[in-house]
């Protein structure tokens, strides 16, 4: 899950899906879906600063859902790329295992 400063416009948002759509194909995962959930206020307040050292405080975000499969390594690559965009305010990221009845 991705949250997104809520004040991004479409075209940058399409941008953004479509960047992190090749990352993932890039590092071999298959069947990327991403699912738009909107504008939706945030349990709590964020405040971030960005790389030219301005201070912002959210109180909504954009919500996108990334659902993949791919291997494990490539995980870590985008994580480390979602920590450095600024248009990210906060993301998580989680395995889902097959169960073994």
């Amino acid at each position: 899950m991705v949250v997104l400063r809520p004040d991004m416009s479409e075209d940058e948002r399409l941008a953004f899906v479509q960047k992190y759509e090749e990352l993932l194909v890039a590092g071999g995962g298959v069947h990327v879906e991403v699912l738009n959930k909107g504008v939706l206020p945030l349990a709590y307040s964020i405040k971030k600063k960005n790389r030219a050292g301005e201070s912002n405080t959210y109180l909504d975000g954009i919500y996108l859902v990334f659902t993949y499969f791919t291997k494990p390594e490539s995980i870590a690559i985008l994580g480390e790329t979602l920590l450095t965009d600024d248009d990210v305010v906060r993301s998580s990221s989680f395995k889902i295992r097959k169960r073994k009845f």
